[in-house]
Order: C-alpha cells, then structure tokens, then sequence
C-alpha cells in the first residue's frame, strides 16, 4: 500500500513563509507589568500628527515613508481624522527585504509600487483602537486598508530564568512585535512594530501545504476536492458595495443622525459591510494522531471513515449507479464527510471561540457550574460543534466537551491547540487537535443531548466572516465609542435569514449593560418579517425550540416592543404553520399571562428549604403550561436575568424533529408599528431527554 503520508509534495516556499510567520504560543499576561518596563507606553504627545511621529525619529522610519509616499497614503497621515497606524522601524525593514530577496544588498527602493502599496496598506486602519482595549486572541475591531482584519495577543518571553520572571510580549498577527504601544497623536494612534506584518494572499488550503505536521489531513482534502472548494470560495462576487452615504441609516432624532431603538435611549449608527466574505476555520489532527491510529495510510483511512459515517450508492442524471465510496469527490463521500465535521463555514480566532470580553465574563455568575459555550453548525450538512471555555481552564477552548471536572457525566473532548506559526489565510485559518472529530452516536446522543443554546451571533456565518460579531461595545453609555455601531445585512445576502422588504435587521455589539444574556443582541426593525433556519438538531426525537425576550414592560418602556406572530414548517418549500396566537411583546412577565415571579418573593413567607423549592418549581411548572420559561441564572448586568421579571424564555414551538431535515421559523410582525423592535438575543433547542428528563433541567 502507499504510504498517505508522503503522497504529496511540499511547495519551496516553505522556508520563507516560516520565517515570516514564526513567533511564540498565545499566554495570558499582565498589561502593567508592560507598562512598568516600558515606560514610553501610552506617551501621549498633543502637537504631532502620525507624519509628523514619523519623521521627527531621527529618521528610524524613511523606508516605511518611502512606502506610505509610494502607496499615495502619506498625505492623510498629515491630516485630521481617526487612524492607527503600525510603524516598522528600518531595521524592520532589513529583516522584510533580506527574506524577500535573500541578500542584504536591497533596499527599499527595490520593491515595487504594488510592494509598497501592501506594505503601506497593511499597517493602517481608517480607525482609532487601543492595545488597552482589546482582548488577546481577537482581531482589533476594524479592518486595515487592504480590508483585511489583523489579530492581537500576547505572548512572554523569560527575563530571569533565577526569578521565573517573564515579560509580556504584544504581537499582531503573531508576527510583529510591539515595542511602543498606544502612542496617542493628533489624528490618531501610533504602535511601532519590530516586524513587517505580512499578510498572506494565499488560501487557507496553500498555508496548510506549508505545515509538515498536517501532512495526512492535507492530502485528504486533496483528494476530495475540498482544497478547490477551499480555494475558490472568498468573496461574493454579485455582493453590491454600499455607497458611502447608504453605509449610514439616516434616521432623526433631535437632530442626531442615528438608529432610535426601542429603549428609548439609545442613538447608534448602522453600517452595512463593503464586501462578503466566505471564510473558514479547519480544526486539524496532526500526523501524530494518523500514525498513533495507525490510520497515515489512505486506504486505512478511507476504511475508517466508511465505518463512521457509511457510503451509500447513487445516481447521477445520466441513470448510472454508483457507490459514494468509490467517488471520493461525491458530496455523501464518507471521507469527505469525516473531513468536513472538522471545518466550519466562518473564521474564528482563537479569542473569538466563545464570548469571553472580560466586562461580560465578569457578569457570567454559574461559570463554575456551566463553560462558556457556544453551538455552531459545520460544514458536514446537519451536524453541530460545541465549542467551550471551562472555567478551570480559561486560557484554552474545547471542542465537544460536556459537563464539569468530577461530576457524573462529564466528557472532556478536544483541546483545541494554536500552531506556533500564524496560521491565518486570505479566507480563514486553522488549528491542530490531537484527536479526531467524529459526529458519531456519542456525539449526537451523549455530548449533543443538552440543551443548546444558540447565541444570535452564531446563527449565520456572515455575522462572523464581516466582523459584526465578537466586538465590546466599549464601556458606559458613550455612543461615540469606536465599536458602539451596528452592522445590517442585505436581503439574501445573510446565509440561514430571509427577510422581507420592508425589513431592517443588524448585529449589535456586545455590552454588559444590555439586559440579554452574554450581552449580546440582534436588533430587528421596521415592518419586520424575518425567517431563519434552526441549527440542525442531533438526533430524531421531540424538541422545545426557545427564544430569549425581554419586554422592559415593568420599567415603562414599552413603547418600542410590538406584538408578532411566530410561524414554524419543515423544509424550504412547505407551508407555514402558525403557532398559537400572535405573541405580545410588550407585556409585562409578571402579568397574569405569562405569571413569572422572583424566587425571593415567591419563598418570602415560606420556611425550609424544601418548600421553597418546592414553590419555585410550581411557579415555573405554571410558566411552562403558558409556554414560557424564566431567564437563565447564569448571567446579569447587575441583577441575574433569572431574577429580572421581564426577561424570559418563550416556548415557540415543541415538535417531532428528524436529524436529516432543515427546520425554519417565521417571527412576522402583525402590529402597524414600524417603530416597534424584536430583540433577539438566542435560541434554545432542547431535546424532551432534557427538558423532560429524570433530572430536571438546570436554571443555568
């Protein structure tokens, strides 16, 4: 048999792109142990502009302005406005033309203008953000000028081997080091930089060529055909970019161009993305892992695959029958499958896994009793991945994982393990396990039978790949706070949502303010009529679909809730079926139709422990009859949702739900109130194992 591990060959340019791209694993570390060994940080300098930071360095940074010039950019860095600049010193420079041509005889004048021009392009972003305000691991919140968003962690290096002192080590794109941060100008911000940042134009499948380790999942999707798909999907090419004027909703409200909401408070701006991308992330088992299960060699590994995930036969137009097995390009392809349950369809940095922006965690109050976790649908059609941060172990993400350490039950899953090498593509990166995914009975029927909970932001992936997901909102109530926007989405150009015209649907940021849980929010507007398909569910069996709502009624604002009628059906092309009667918004939880009360007042006047709980659960049995359920106990803005009479669950619908079908719902506004808002916040999809089980489903 062929050896699978040596059945394809390397590309040359392995050594360069390792050169550029090596630096240290992601580490937790201080931010003011930075700032007492550099005291340079955060210099704040109020007569210079980013021309003028450059140029008044005793020429340190000619071949970056050589580059700025070249590119056409110089100029709008002698000029007012908002932007951060990355500044490479000379010596950044010798290091960049030594990797490109080899030799130390070139200078900068030897690159080309388009050189130039991404080099320049690279290194600035039409924003301003501060290294002090972003959560290692994310990306920064806006994209440079060659629309490409750049990541930040931080890393350390040992400064006293005696002492076990380390030192925090600020990286962007785990390339280049910063060695001044936040250095606040006129018309910005500056952060100098030892490295070239050095974007890769390749696609995701041309930097796994490059990795010796991944060998064996390589060359598996090679013989697939998912390195084509992989290489060809980027951008849509019929997405129609917004005019500048059309990237700003214009609504007024005393005088203040601005998104009015419906808590009557808040003013924000919309934008609507320039570009939509497909991107993707690859979870990767290592060569290691092939060899360990004696599975490096193709034909073994095809074996395998078939046992998991079976190959059926088919037929093609032409009335021929053949074996999926045999047609490793097929999409019902066994291999293909096992391949597939380790990508999914949006790119995730390491930090953005999970929302985990610390003003948020810091509200997470069940932490030690449930992960911070997060449901996303893969590349394998009908298949879920759970991805979580524990709570004893929060510098790491887990992939399928369930429970807590110690309790009956628990299944640890994958560790998921960032390369040392940056590993991110022009359309989306990857990262090493060291174990296999399978969407096998175990995962779809012990580690998926749970209750899932579907954050807004996790519903399709172009709320990911155009960064409108996974940014902090800033702190207090300053709209004038860089990330305090929302982004809206063009009709049939959102994957899993279909909305009609009059229709008007954005992604908020996140704020530890908003009275959601984990802060996050869609904001649905004007005549609204939205549909959206369910994540696929695990397993055959009966299902409790929820969403999250919060009708603010008992703090008088109710004025920007409506009244909807929720609608369900199976399939793309079946009829609607109403639910119920059209459902108030606008309500307050505690009036009689919903019945929600706090614990405390429900127990006030009753003694023992048993009997208050005992009256807890009658009140939430009542809720439940009346088709809702009270807010998760795990989260609050200062007081627990669970504890927060208008915020709850809302049963839409309990069915028979099969795990090879596509399940949509409808939430249509039947009020004449284009002002009226639906908050929407998550999704629940729970199995009647869960919500009906032997053990009562926790309030977490």
């Amino acid at each position: 048999m062929n050896n699978f591990k040596s059945n394809h060959s390397r590309k040359s340019k392995l050594i360069v792109a390792l050169a550029i791209a090596a630096t240290g694993m992601f580490q937790a570390a201080c931010s003011d142990l930075w700032s007492e060994q550099h005291p340079e940080t955060y210099y704040i300098n109020s007569g210079e502009t980013i021309a003028d930071w450059l140029l008044n360095r005793n020429g340190e940074y000619s071949d970056f302005i050589h580059c700025l010039d070249v590119a056409n950019v110089w100029g709008e860095m002698r000029t007012y406005g908002g932007h951060t600049c990355f500044a490479p010193d000379n010596e950044a420079f010798k290091i960049h033309l030594n990797e490109i041509f080899g030799d130390n005889t070139h200078t900068v004048y030897d690159l080309t203008k388009g050189q130039c021009d991404t080099i320049a392009k690279t290194h600035l972003c039409n924003s301003t953000f501060f290294c002090n305000d972003l959560v290692p691991g994310q990306t920064f919140p806006y994209p440079n000028l060659l629309d490409r968003y750049l990541t930040y962690d931080i890393d350390s290096t040992l400064i006293d081997s005696a002492r076990n002192s380390w030192k925090p080590v600020y990286k962007v794109n785990k390339m280049a080091e910063l060695i001044v941060r936040d250095d606040t100008v006129q018309n910005g911000v500056v952060h100098k930089v030892n490295r070239i940042i050095n974007p890769s134009n390749d696609f995701l499948p041309d930097v796994m060529l490059l990795d010796t380790n991944i060998t064996c999942f390589y060359n598996a999707l090679v013989a697939t055909g998912l390195t084509d798909s992989l290489s060809t999907w980027y951008m849509d090419d019929e997405y129609i970019e917004p005019d500048y004027d059309s990237t700003l909703l214009k609504f007024q409200t005393e005088g203040t161009t601005a998104i009015k909401y419906s808590t009557s408070y808040e003013n924000e701006t919309a934008i609507y993305p320039n570009h939509r991308y497909f991107k993707f992330t690859a979870f990767v088992p290592t060569d290691d892992v092939f060899e360990r299960k004696g599975l490096a060699d193709f034909e073994a590994l095809r074996e395998f695959a078939h046992s998991i995930y079976g190959d059926a036969d088919y037929t093609d137009e032409d009335g021929n029958t053949f074996n999926s097995y045999d047609t490793l390009q097929y999409a019902e392809n066994s291999l293909k499958k096992f391949l597939l349950y380790h990508m999914l369809p949006e790119e995730l940095t390491y930090g953005n896994m999970n929302i985990l922006f610390k003003e948020i965690t810091n509200n997470y109050n069940g932490w030690e009793h449930q992960d911070v976790e997060d449901f996303y649908e893969t590349m394998l059609p009908h298949s879920v991945m759970r991805i979580s941060t524990p709570y004893e172990d929060k510098g790491f993400r887990f992939i399928n994982r369930k429970g807590i350490v110690g309790q009956e039950g628990f299944i640890p899953g994958l560790k998921v393990i960032e390369p040392k090498v940056f590993t991110g593509a022009n359309n989306g990166r990857y990262y090493y396990l060291d174990d296999f995914l399978l969407y096998d009975d175990h995962t779809r029927k012990d580690v998926l039978k749970t209750r899932m909970r579907y954050m807004c932001n996790t519903l399709s992936p172009d709320f990911i790949n155009s960064n409108a997901a996974g940014r902090y909102g800033g702190k207090g109530n300053d709209n004038a706070t860089a990330d305090r926007y929302v982004v809206g989405f063009r009709q049939g150009k959102t994957k899993n949502f279909q909305v009609s015209d009059q229709t008007e649907f954005y992604v908020r940021y996140a704020d530890s303010g908003f009275g959601c849980y984990m802060g996050y929010e869609m904001t649905i507007r004007g005549m609204y009529d939205v549909m959206v398909k369910l994540p696929p569910v695990p397993y055959e069996g009966t299902y409790e679909v929820r969403m999250f709502m919060n009708t603010m009624a008992s703090a008088g604002k109710v004025g920007g809730r409506g009244m909807v009628q929720i609608y369900f059906r199976e399939g793309e092309e079946a009829d609607w079926e109403a639910q119920d009667i059209p459902l108030d918004l606008r309500i307050a939880g505690n009036n009689a139709r919903i019945g929600n009360k706090k614990d405390s007042d429900i127990t006030q006047t009753i003694s023992g422990d048993e009997a208050k709980q005992l009256a807890i659960q009658a009140n939430e049995k009542a809720m439940h009859n009346r088709g809702y359920m009270k807010a998760p106990a795990s989260y609050g803005n200062g007081t627990i949702l669970r504890d927060d009479v208008d915020c709850l669950r809302r049963i839409l619908v309990t069915r028979f739900m099969r795990d090879t079908q596509d399940y949509w719902i409808r939430i249509r506004l039947v009020l004449d109130d284009p002002t009226a808002v639906c908050p929407f916040n998550f999704i629940e999809i729970v199995p009647k194992d869960v919500y009906a089980g032997n053990v009562p489903e926790d309030k977490y």
